[in-house]
């Protein structure tokens, strides 16, 4: 996580983060694209473009309140996402099932929504990628891999948030309006207290995700709200292994 957080504000060695970049671009406008469908609308098509900008191109009913939903949904949704990997960052089956479940999700959203040529191979073949690292690495690689894709998602939903508070940004090169006015404009308010709250529930969530991450095999907890659902085994699930439920299976079949 420190070599990742060092990396991102290296010049030119961050370029080595570039396809992590460009899956927080993605998980931006996905989540915009999926608020849109929980409110009653459609996803017309989303766009991801080489500068790690993006649009999600939306349909919905009328109503201000919708249109806010949708606008606020692509910083808290990533920084949302972000908090839900990190939470399962150490357990036995979150990295692989986690990664396995992202390269489903962005492949099939690739077919479904993505319409520019950049866009549809960059996360096809980032959904291809994170699929066969899912299926081949070994467990400590793969959580290595899944790791960073939920810091440096964790890291861009904060970072990315400065960009709001200017007049103006740029998506594929062109100024167009940030999320932050989009926002401002349909419910009130200035676009930089609303930028304000983002960073601010982006920092929330990336601290709930580093303290509140469910230990692994073995491990105690960071932090404890009441122990309650460590006591119940309910964490249990993630860290099952395979070969424990092979040897049930093998119990049950010699007692039958």
């Amino acid at each position: 996580t420190l070599a990742i957080i060092i990396l991102i504000n290296i010049p030119f060695i961050k370029y080595i983060l570039y396809p992590f970049s460009l899956f927080s671009t993605y998980v931006h406008e996905f989540c915009h694209g999926f608020s849109a469908l929980l409110v009653g609308g459609r996803v017309q098509k989303l766009l991801i473009f080489p500068d790690t900008s993006g649009l999600a191109y939306t349909s919905l009913p009328s109503g201000n309140g919708r249109r806010a939903f949708v606008a606020a949904s692509g910083y808290q949704g990533t920084a949302i996402v972000g908090c839900l990997l990190l939470i399962f960052r150490r357990t036995k089956r979150g990295p692989r099932t986690g990664t396995m479940t992202l390269a489903i999700v962005m492949l099939l959203s690739t077919a479904i929504w993505i319409r520019n040529a950049f866009g549809f191979i960059m996360i096809a073949l980032l959904g291809i990628i994170l699929a066969v690292c899912a299926w081949k690495l070994p467990s400590a690689r793969i959580r290595d891999v899944y790791t960073g894709v939920a810091v440096t998602t964790t890291l861009n939903a904060i970072t990315n948030v400065y960009d709001l508070f200017g007049s103006v940004q740029y998506v594929d090169g062109q100024p167009s309006q940030t999320d932050a006015h989009t926002l401002a404009d349909t419910i009130g308010g200035p676009s930089w207290i609303w930028a304000l709250l983002w960073l601010l529930f982006a920092i929330v969530m990336a601290g709930v995700g580093l303290v509140f991450a469910i230990p692994g095999p073995d491990e105690p907890a960071d932090f404890k709200c009441c122990g309650v659902c460590i006591d119940l085994g309910v964490f249990n699930i993630c860290n099952k292994r395979r070969a424990e439920n092979n040897e049930g299976a093998a119990a049950e079949g010699g007692d039958n």
